[in-house]
């Protein structure tokens, strides 16, 4: 069963990057816990389950497919319908004079905790067509970046991307971001192998004023020519699974300030800073945000690949206290890719006992297509940003 979850009224951006039974939890009351506060009082999901699949997490690719459903497109970012530059981080947008940073509300611990989501898992109503007349936003792209030094020896590499901008963008008032990798997952595109419908999605939330206006970016993991990689050309899993600050340093020193943040106006608080990804791409951006925890607060992840990291994640989180100021929804099923289902029940522990403010699904689901991620996406995200408001 879902927990119900608050909706609010604020803006968002949002990035894209591409690459057994168990107890539901009591949710605890709301406005008990800060920022990184209390989790919910919950009981994590039990360690056993029927795991399929074996081996590095290069499944993905390969259910993709490798290149063809990706545009490798022209150079060239999106137009710039910012001000007058936007703000490299920590900076000053340089139009209208608008509020650079936006505000966290104390988001309770209402939902918080380990939530078992039982099938079936059915596409929820808010990636399949507008709601109440929810105005349309715009998917830009496919556009390339090509890789320019962050990663040493990838100087020739190319990240394909897209840039999803709500109808309730206003240059001169910052948005949120949300970063979203192995981006084509997340396009809604008829011509992509595509599982979670960002546009739909956030047009319908942004509307409802469950989430803020949000730009999202949705992009690739790096390949030769900018085609979708699995674990072969670019090396998706040496991307997104080393358990390091390079993925993070790359998307802060150089897409972002060279693709979006000089094109658009963006919030420089933490708070308003997501990253989301499926597999790879979940712990990508888990790690992205624990090592820049001063950018990213928020991460939203499915079936993260916490044993693709050599055993560094989860047990990472034990040797930080106190908590990071992080809020991280994650999920994974018994159908899951080998250790995969254990390895983030483990998680859901840890992070209870540390205090953070996360929640996490557990279901009965396979790694591929991530049918319970999809269908719990749009309550994920109005978990995710309950209470912040961009400040427009």
């Amino acid at each position: 069963m879902r927990a119900p979850l608050r909706s609010l009224r604020s803006v968002t951006v949002f990035v894209v990057l591409t690459a057994g039974a168990c107890t539901s939890g009591e949710s605890p009351p709301a406005g008990k816990g800060g920022s990184g506060g209390g989790a919910g009082q919950s009981t994590p999901a039990g360690t056993g389950g029927n795991p399929m699949g074996s081996g590095g997490d290069t499944s993905l690719g390969g259910n993709l497919g490798a290149g063809g459903d990706v545009a490798t497109g022209g150079e060239g970012g999106a137009p710039a319908t910012g001000g007058a530059g936007g703000a490299p981080l920590g900076g000053t947008t340089g139009s209208g004079g608008a509020s650079t940073t936006g505000v966290q509300l104390d988001p309770g611990t209402d939902g918080d905790g380990t939530f078992m989501e039982s099938p079936p898992y059915d596409a929820a109503p808010e990636e399949l067509g507008p709601i109440n007349g929810a105005p349309k936003g715009t998917l830009i792209g496919p556009m390339i970046h090509t890789q320019t030094g962050t990663y040493t020896g990838w100087s020739t590499w190319k990240f394909t991307f897209w840039i999803y901008v709500p109808s309730q963008y206003k240059p001169g008032h910052p948005a949120a971001l949300m970063v979203f990798q192995d981006g084509s997952l997340y396009t809604g595109l008829p011509d992509a192998r595509t599982t979670f419908n960002v546009p739909q999605v956030f047009d319908n939330l942004i509307a409802e004023g469950a989430m803020p206006v949000t730009i999202a970016v949705l992009i690739q993991p790096g390949s030769n020519d900018g085609h979708l990689v699995g674990g072969g050309d670019g090396g998706r899993s040496r991307q997104y699974d080393t358990p390091n600050d390079q993925y993070g340093k790359f998307l802060l020193q150089e897409f972002l300030p060279a693709e979006v943040l000089g094109k658009y106006d963006i919030v420089t608080d933490a708070d308003g800073w997501a990253l989301g990804g499926h597999s790879s791409g979940g712990i990508a951006s888990i790690m992205a945000s624990w090592y820049y925890p001063d950018n990213f607060h928020k991460a939203l992840t499915a079936s993260p690949s916490f044993p693709n990291t050599g055993g560094k994640f989860p047990a990472e989180f034990l040797k930080v206290m106190p908590a990071k100021p992080l809020r991280i929804y994650h999920l994974a099923g018994t159908h899951d890719l080998g250790g995969f289902y254990d390895a983030n029940n483990q998680a859901a522990k840890d992070f209870m006992m540390l205090g953070y403010h996360y929640r996490y699904r557990p279901g009965q689901d396979n790694h591929f297509p991530p049918l319970a991620a999809s269908a719990d996406f749009p309550d994920a995200l109005r978990w995710l940003w309950r209470g912040y408001s961009a400040g427009q």
